[in-house]
């Protein structure tokens, strides 16, 4: 049994109901599945997604993950409500548990042409009011072991209000103190207008950089003077924008190396840490 349902503003209603399965099945042992804790550091491959375990603990678990939500519980859709559906989910039977299938709808979700329809006497078909359903969701829910998978928070935050928590931006205070250190001067740039992206950076690096003995912060700087291509004086990586403050962060959380025997410099944009 598959149900699909979707949220219009902050409403869910029921789209329909059928036996036959609409998505594949995601199965982590069929699929070969890399499960990974969640890590700002890191940008899965296409085999792999983020989980959050326990689930229904965390407080942006929504009702729409429990077996009690239903097609039964919920109003059906109006004619007038397709254009504002903002998220789909599809819930379906595998080996007698639910899984829930999510997916974010935006403008370029809704499908408007005409195609060759080769099923029986071909003829010419023009699809009006389509929704694509996308072969990969933005994230699932399996009950049996309330879990959650997906891959970019950015993508989901709207479905599950208050996800975005993990992927957690620097304090005022934790970014003062941060931009304050001794090997670090903000020239032209102002400490409040520090970009989210750059504020994400500092929070995710700032205990571990704060942790170093002096030594090993000395050696680290000796290390990014030579890679970053910002100014250095006086002892400090003299930073004029937003790009000046990427690099240095970049450089303090030894994200460039030397390929030496392809003899080449890189720049990883994607960490994990192996244990």
């Amino acid at each position: 049994m598959t149900e699909i349902f979707a949220k219009i503003k902050n409403e869910y209603k029921n789209i329909l109901s059928q036996s036959e399965n609409v998505v594949d099945d995601f199965d982590v042992n069929v699929n070969n599945i890399n499960e990974i804790e969640f890590s700002l550091c890191y940008k899965p491959d296409d085999d792999e997604w983020f989980k959050i375990k326990m689930f229904s603990k965390k407080k942006y678990f929504i009702e729409q993950c429990t077996d009690n939500f239903s097609s039964a519980s919920i109003n059906q859709i109006d004619n007038d409500d397709y254009t504002d559906i903002s998220c789909i989910i599809i819930s379906q039977d595998s080996n007698s548990t639910k899984k829930k299938y999510f997916q974010r709808i935006t403008p370029r979700c809704f499908v408007d042409q005409t195609v060759l329809f080769l099923v029986g006497d071909p003829k010419v078909v023009k699809n009006k009011k389509q929704i694509e359903i996308n072969r990969k969701s933005d994230a699932v829910y399996l009950a049996d072991t309330d879990t959650l998978y997906f891959k970019k928070i950015a993508t989901i935050k709207e479905i599950f209000p208050g996800i975005e928590e993990i992927e957690r931006e620097a304090t005022q205070d934790e970014q003062n103190a941060f931009l304050e250190n001794a090997c670090i001067s903000i020239s032209a740039l102002k400490k409040t207008s520090i970009g989210v992206q750059n504020r994400h950076r500092i929070a995710n690096m700032e205990k571990e950089y704060n942790a170093l003995s002096d030594e090993k912060k000395e050696k680290l700087i000796t290390e990014a003077k030579k890679k970053t291509g910002v100014n250095f004086k006086d002892g400090c990586f003299v930073i004029k924008s937003e790009t000046d403050l990427k690099k240095v962060l970049y450089a303090l959380h030894q994200r460039y190396y030397d390929a030496d025997c392809y003899e080449e410099k890189r720049l990883a944009n994607s960490i994990m840490v192996i244990k």
